[in-house]
């Protein structure tokens, strides 16, 4: 039989079991503190890389990049909308910038040359999309140029060189966008009677239009100073023939209904609506009234402001085309400014405006763009190298009415936009900022606001 242990050899053991226990405890102690850290770790890490990821998808989303071309489509061509409701008297009050017309003074001999710019310049109309507008397909591609005529010197080189020689720098541009929409300054007609007390009546063949619709028009605006040089049956002689080639148009009708009206097209699951108006008329007795055939005169904007909210409703997009301010001046009268600010007030989104036949500046204002004006586009040449310089104006447009803006320079010879060179191009659009407050315009003619 074994003796019993002593008690000294009994807390020997349990001595050495809690040393035991004490080093376990803090190994697995020390276990647990480097996964905690591992953990720690491994989750800061992750946070920081999907912070990351969030700034690169905001920078995206505010830097809309560089422009590119965007796939061929086809225009669609759709029936016209009219009847929408406007239903007061135009205004007959007129001032001195509407009774006399000399926008094509001093015309030169189709013969003379021009000025030697080689076609260099880039033709890219579209701008680069965000991965989210890549995926979502949100967004139209518009283009807009200026004051456009068949008629004159225009017709000599037109019926000399083809109805298709004013789109040969610009179709490719036109036919692979949403929408085009030019100026028509000139009925189209083959009868009609000329307007007297005018210095320049237009009259343009009908003939022309067939190739504008080849070249990717789509829709005219008519509110402008020489819509009724043949009277009013050149008016109807023109809508007539638009409608026949398909070719939308605003801003002049039948009755102040027809001529204050928007139009829609449907793009890309987005709905757009265009109106045209302006401020300059020869005489009271050209604007539209319940009764009377004639364009859209905004000396009075309610008409246009109603049409403006009905479109509002309708639209996810809004576009207002207008005629206004003085010729071959580039300082804005205060009636550009004010109309500008009252029809994006009213609901629209970017607003484009003509009549100057010189280019003018740009504004943003509440975040939409004003084009003051976009010059002359397929017109004749004065003795005023000014009323050379133009641009098409691309716009590309989201459902929410955000619209991203590039002018792409051209030079207006006889009946043919042509690109300019790239010194004169430069030159051009340094020219254009300095006329536009608050607005940077980079080498690719892109637009943006200063920050």
């Amino acid at each position: 039989m074994y003796p019993p242990r002593s008690e000294k050899n009994k807390k020997r053991k349990q001595e050495q079991e809690r040393r035991l226990s004490r080093f376990w405890l803090a190994v697995n102690g020390l276990l647990i503190f480097i996964i905690i850290v591992l953990g720690t770790y491994y989750y800061l890490d992750y946070r920081t890389v999907q912070g990351n990821s969030r700034n690169v998808e905001q920078q995206e989303q505010t830097d809309p990049g560089l422009y590119e071309m965007p796939d061929v489509s086809q225009h669609e061509n759709e029936p016209s909308n009219e009847g929408e409701d406007s239903s007061a008297q135009a205004d007959s009050a007129l001032n001195a910038d509407g009774q006399n017309d000399s926008s094509t003074d001093g015309l030169l001999d189709d013969t003379e040359q021009g000025s030697g710019n080689t076609v260099d310049a880039d033709l890219n109309g579209d701008l680069e999309p965000t991965p989210e507008e890549t995926v979502s397909g949100d967004q139209v591609l518009i283009h807009f140029a200026g004051d456009t005529i068949f008629s004159g010197n225009v017709a000599k080189v037109l019926e000399k060189q083809g109805y298709d020689y004013p789109y040969q720098y610009v179709k490719e541009l036109f036919q692979s966008d949403d929408l085009t929409v030019l100026n028509l300054e000139t009925p189209v007609t083959y009868g009609g009677t000329a307007a007297e007390d005018k210095t320049f009546v237009f009259k343009s063949s009908p003939k022309a239009l067939e190739e504008m619709v080849k070249a990717g028009v789509d829709a005219v605006n008519l509110a402008n100073n020489h819509t009724l040089d043949q009277g009013v049956e050149g008016l109807l002689d023109t809508i007539q023939h638009l409608k026949d080639n398909k070719i939308r148009y605003v801003g002049a009708g039948r009755n102040s209904d027809e001529a204050y009206a928007p139009i829609y097209f449907e793009r890309k699951g987005m709905k757009i609506a265009l109106c045209g108006f302006s401020r300059v008329i020869p005489q009271a007795d050209w604007a539209a009234t319940k009764k009377n055939a004639g364009v859209a005169a905004v000396y009075d904007s309610t008409l246009a402001v109603k049409a403006i909210k009905e479109a509002r409703k309708k639209a996810d997009l809004v576009l207002v085309v207008t005629h206004w301010g003085k010729e071959r001046v580039t300082k804005l009268e205060e009636h550009q400014t004010n109309l500008s600010h009252t029809f994006i007030d009213a609901g629209a989104d970017l607003v484009i405006g003509g009549h100057p036949h010189v280019m003018q500046g740009i504004e943003n204002y509440k975040g939409k763009w004003v084009v003051y004006s976009t010059g002359n586009f397929i017109f004749t040449k004065s003795n005023d190298p000014k009323t050379w310089e133009t641009a098409v104006f691309s716009a590309k447009c989201s459902k929410n009415g955000d619209c991203k803006l590039k002018l792409t320079p051209y030079l207006t010879e006889i009946g043919q936009p042509v690109p300019m060179n790239e010194q004169d191009g430069a030159k051009m659009l340094k020219d254009i900022e300095v006329l536009s407050p608050g607005i940077k315009i980079d080498a690719s003619g892109e637009v943006r606001k200063k920050s």
